[in-house]
Parts: structure tokens; C-alpha cells; sequence
């Protein structure tokens, strides 16, 4: 029995940390648009507890995404998970795996190439030294233009934030093949 008051006092610090860090963490509702009203009022009710909720959306998306899985075979056309990754993202701006995952679906598989750049350009914004959403982002921009000079800007930059030797050596490759399909441009426009 006397464990219990311990316990208690326990759990309030740490709720009371918890809080701070969150707190730290998140951007505060004056750094929402104002044009969205509707959207000012949910972070503001919401409170430090929109990355717990972002958190939790982001599970419930898991299970939609393999339930979709089981019954279909290509996971990316289950668009209908993209007004919750997007909820994701206003809840939490530095859930990078919501921005990654809707900029793709929107580029790759609805071919809605400004949609995608713009979500992906806010969530960059959001997570400069994310190197996953500059790469995103370059490659939305060889899937709906072949803009190759463009992409590789992008491109190197994720290549310059990786930290990961695996994906440092793949974006390398990349990088590098974005680098020839330039060189071949330029050397068709000068034979031209």
C-alpha cells in the first residue's frame, strides 16, 4: 500500500516533464495559416497533446494501409488515407513519414504534381534537415517533369543531410544517375 502514494508522485513528474518537452516541441497555433479558421481552433483545443493524437492517426493509418494490403494489391492506391496523413501533418509538422507518404501518393499515383510539390515543400519547410523529403521531393519533380537538373538540387541536398551509410550509398547512386541523364541532355541539345 505504500508503494502506491510513490507511484503517483512518480507519474505526475513525469507527466509534468512530458508535458514540457512537448511544450518545446510544437509549434504554437499563431504559426497556422490564418485563412483556417476551423483549423486554429482544433490546435488550440487540442492543446500539447496534437503530437499524441498525430501519434495515434498515424496507427490508425497503419492498420487501414495493410488492411488495404490484404484485399488489394497496390498499397498506393488506397488514396483514401490521405485526408488523414494530411491531419497528421497539421497536428504534428515534424511527422516526416506523413509528408513522405502523401507527397508520393499524390506525385506517383494520382499524377497531382502541385499538390504533392506543395505539401512537400511545407513539410521541408517544417524539417529542413529531413533528408527524406528533399529526396520526395526530387523525385516528384523526375515523375511529373524529367526535370532532372531541377530533381538533382534536391537530390544532393538529401544526399548532403543522410546519416545513414545504406541510404547514404543509394542516394549516391541515384544521384549519380540523375547526374548522366543531365549530361545526356546536354549532349542532345548541343548535337541539335
Amino acid at each position: 500500500m505504500s508503494r502506491l502514494p510513490v507511484l503517483i508522485a512518480v507519474l505526475v513528474v513525469a507527466c509534468v516533464l512530458s508535458e514540457g518537452l512537448l511544450s518545446a516541441n510544437t509549434p504554437k497555433v499563431k504559426d497556422y495559416p490564418a485563412d483556417n479558421a476551423a483549423l486554429r481552433i482544433v490546435m488550440a483545443m487540442a492543446g500539447q497533446f496534437r503530437i499524441v493524437f498525430a501519434n495515434l492517426l498515424w496507427i490508425k493509418v497503419d492498420q487501414y494501409h495493410h488492411e488495404h494490403i490484404k484485399h488489394h494489391s497496390d498499397w498506393a492506391q488506397d488514396t483514401d488515407l490521405l485526408p488523414l496523413l494530411r491531419m497528421i501533418t497539421w497536428l504534428d509538422p515534424h511527422f516526416v513519414q506523413a509528408y513522405q507518404v502523401a507527397g508520393f501518393m499524390l506525385s506517383a499515383r494520382l499524377h497531382r504534381y502541385e499538390h504533392a510539390r506543395q505539401l512537400l515543400e511545407e513539410g521541408i519547410r517544417n524539417n529542413p534537415k529531413s533528408y527524406e523529403l528533399y529526396e520526395e521531393t526530387g523525385m516528384a519533380i523526375i515523375r511529373a517533369r524529367k526535370d532532372y537538373r531541377e530533381a538533382y538540387t534536391y537530390l544532393t541536398r538529401a544526399l548532403s543531410l543522410v546519416s545513414d551509410e545504406f541510404d547514404r550509398q543509394r542516394l549516391d547512386r541515384f544521384c549519380a544517375t540523375v547526374r548522366r541523364k543531365m549530361e545526356e541532355e546536354n549532349h542532345t541539345h548541343q548535337t541539335k
